[in-house]
């Protein structure tokens, strides 16, 4: 896919005459700091009926993957790439990601003891269970911030927050072997060391795969589907390389913001909607989550900021989870995760102010995840865009969905703002919020009028009517 990928990017290159010339950009400030690389603490969001966010990355790699780091990370069973290793940790701190949920594959995750797939700094905070086994670890951050970090994998399953390797006394291919497990006694397995399991790449696993394992979770979004040509092609509908040109521009031209290079690509992932909705219609509690995916390993081609385009702070910026936790620990997290306490929010837009999604009946609240009687209000508070972030010219589309077997269906809208609206039907709803993000015209340069259109900004998770 890589070198596909490239050779596309290069024919388009030597077509540089056909480059179209900026004429509407100021040329005295670098992109990068017109544009936020950094995040705020998710401390500064507030709290929800006593309950804090916390900023997630679920599906992230390592060195430790065989194709991470340009497949050069992890060689002859050893660290070979400490700058990507720095890389990724430095990203996570710049982020302030409270939560990494890294996913490494198999090879090489099963070669390792447990323990050593943290690849942890002497610095890092060790988090044990009852029995001394490593659970976790928090990265101290030089701001002070800290970065709680599970380990878990993707292969065909993606076993998350896993407190030991699967299985007992098994040999390394035996190992790898479960790690590629997709049947109910790797579900099983997986679940017994500690992990909830999910299925990556949502676009591709069919309905009823999904459903007969008993999943708990499922991507709805995943970058990587937006960028490989054979899953654009064959799972998205869409164009292999169709984004190639705009995307190239941003390596080109020093005067766009390269962060802003994800909307050369960004597409909503409908086919993985639509089985999370036909999921959520059967009566299924599972749990949506946007994939991150990061594995510096596509693009290395450095745009304006001296970054490559596939960094792992860039890639990370694009998209995140922000979960409504009490406290953020392994348990807290966990316990987020499975009961569905998620918003997918694709940041690089804003951070969103005053989100939040409830359900009312009687006075009792009830949170994404939960059953509300029929006769509930469901309200839906609108976001602001967080003041790191211009924000003038940006319009959303609040969008109240309830799943259905066929999709989605909606049932309410309101531009700007929040809404609320008292069901007549019992199923699950969920929230989309869509973005206009005019206020990314004036980093886009003559790319404004092709890159601006509406885009996914947040996703909920679902409330239950009954």
């Amino acid at each position: 896919m890589r070198a596909l990928f490239l050779l596309g990017l290069a024919a388009l290159a030597a077509c540089g005459s056909e480059t179209p010339k900026d004429t509407n950009e100021p040329p005295e400030d670098p992109p990068e700091l017109r544009w936020p690389r950094a995040f705020g603490s998710t401390d500064e969001l507030g709290e929800r009926r006593g309950r804090r966010f916390a900023r997630a990355i679920v599906h992230l790699h390592s060195p430790l993957s065989h194709d991470a780091c340009d497949g050069e990370g992890w060689v002859d069973g050893a660290l070979a790439d400490e700058a990507c290793l720095a890389s990724l940790r430095d990203a996570l701190c710049t982020l302030r990601v409270d939560v990494a949920m890294i996913t490494d594959h198999a090879p090489h995750v099963n070669t390792v003891p447990f323990e050593d797939a943290y690849l942890r700094d002497p610095a890092d905070e060790e988090i044990r269970d009852d029995e001394g086994a490593l659970v976790a670890t928090r990265i101290a951050c030089a701001s002070g911030h800290r970065v709680l970090v599970r380990l878990g994998s993707e292969n065909d399953l993606m076993p998350i927050g896993l407190s030991r390797h699967p299985g007992d006394g098994l040999s390394v291919g035996e190992l790898n072997e479960l790690y590629d497990g997709n049947d109910e006694a790797a579900v099983e397995a997986f679940r017994e060391a500690g992990a909830l399991v999910w299925a990556a790449h949502g676009e591709s696993k069919p309905f009823a795969h999904v459903r007969a394992l008993g999943l708990d979770g499922m991507e709805i979004y995943n970058l990587h589907a937006n960028v490989d040509p054979t899953i654009r092609r064959d799972y998205l509908g869409l164009g292999p390389l169709d984004f190639a040109g705009a995307l190239l521009q941003f390596a080109l031209r020093k005067t766009l913001a390269p962060d802003l290079a994800v909307l050369a690509f960004l597409e909503e992932s409908r086919p993985a909607l639509a089985t999370f909705d036909a999921l959520l219609a059967d009566g299924m509690r599972i749990t949506g989550t946007g994939g991150c995916d990061a594995h510096e390993n596509t693009f290395p081609v450095e745009l304006a900021d001296g970054e490559r385009a596939d960094s792992y702070r860039r890639m990370m910026s694009w998209i995140t989870n922000h979960l409504l936790v009490d406290e953020r620990s392994p348990e807290g997290v966990h316990e987020a995760l499975e009961r569905g306490r998620v918003f997918v929010v694709f940041e690089v837009l804003g951070t969103p102010r005053g989100l939040d999604f409830v359900a009312e009946a009687e006075g009792e609240l009830f949170e994404m995840g939960e059953t509300a009687p029929l006769g509930a209000t469901l309200r839906v508070a609108g976001p602001t865009i967080d003041a790191r972030w211009p924000s003038e010219g940006a319009s959303y589309v609040v969008r109240l969905l309830r799943a259905t077997p066929e999709g989605a269906v909606e049932v309410a809208s309101a531009v700007d703002e929040g809404l609320e609206h008292t069901p007549t039907e019992a199923g699950a709803y969920r929230v989309e919020i869509r973005m206009l993000p005019e206020h990314a015209r004036p980093f886009l340069g003559s790319l404004a009028d092709d890159l601006v259109r509406e885009v996914p900004w947040i996703y909920s998770n679902a409330i239950f009517v009954e």
